[in-house]
């Protein structure tokens, strides 16, 4: 009889290991989670949004004083809008064109006008001409100075790059914001994903675009979401030998908070 106990104890929990399931879990995180800084230093003047506001794409965040700079644009705008000297020297260029060819015809018609006032009409003509190519060159250039002014005016506004939630804002109006510190947080949460470290047997199963199925928390339980493998590791870990396996998933209801446990399951 007792042999008959150990033999069923045997086959019921060989049973329950080849059914049981290994299983490994991660930190969701949203694909899109984008720490904003400023390209140049200055005070913020107004922060347009606050945390916990939802943003569009090209949504102002924040502005820092521009007093400056839209004046040095206001300067560099007249200055290359000023045309008065080349409409000028254009006009007097056609004036000595013609004063230059009815020479030109006295001269040779009837010899009354003499050979030097031709010359110094072609002078004069060709000096102006040079002018006049001289200043739509420089033109040219008080155009892109202008549009260098623009453009950093342009740089003074904050913009969010993606649609999603402001979550941080590290500075207040007033305050100085330096170039190239992170001043405020934008995150996309409509698609996430989930770093997975599993061991080399299960993730040799798993190829990049397959659909696997992972548990997330959704408010108070768990629930199952479809998700895609977007990477598998070709090297393990050094330390651990686990393989790492990324797995996005869609999350446009928002029900799924970034920050908590998800888990994979194989058998």
């Amino acid at each position: 009889m007792k042999k008959l106990i150990i033999l069923f104890l045997f086959i019921f929990l060989g049973a329950n290991q080849a059914v049981a399931s290994v299983r490994y879990e991660g930190i969701v995180i949203p694909v899109y989670e984008i720490e904003l800084v400023m390209s140049i230093d200055g005070i913020i003047s107004t922060i347009f949004v606050k945390e916990g506001d939802c943003v569009r794409s090209k949504d102002k965040l924040l502005k820092l004083d521009n007093t400056l700079q839209r004046l040095e644009v206001e300067r560099r705008k007249k200055i290359y809008y000023d045309n008065a000297e080349i409409e000028s020297n254009k006009e007097n260029l056609v004036i000595i064109k013609s004063l230059l060819d009815s020479a030109r015809r006295l001269y040779e018609e009837t010899a009354s006008v003499s050979h030097d006032e031709v010359k110094n009409l072609e002078m004069q003509y060709h000096s102006l001409s040079g002018k006049i190519n001289v200043a739509e060159a420089k033109k040219k250039q008080e155009h892109i100075e202008y549009e260098i002014s623009r453009e950093v005016l342009a740089r003074y506004v904050l913009t969010s790059p993606i649609n999603g939630m402001v979550t941080v804002i590290k500075r207040e109006e007033g305050e100085w914001a330096k170039a190239g510190e992170m001043i405020v947080t934008v995150v996309d949460t409509s698609d996430c994903y989930v770093d997975f470290n599993i061991d080399e047997q299960y993730a040799r199963t798993l190829r990049k675009g397959d659909i696997v199925s992972i548990g997330v928390s959704e408010g108070e339980g768990i629930s199952i979401k479809k998700g895609t493998v977007v990477f598998v590791s070709s090297v393990a870990d050094k330390a651990s030998g686990l393989v790492k396996v990324k797995v996005e998933f869609e999350n446009k209801s928002g029900k799924v908070i970034p920050g908590g446990l998800a888990t994979i399951s194989f058998k």
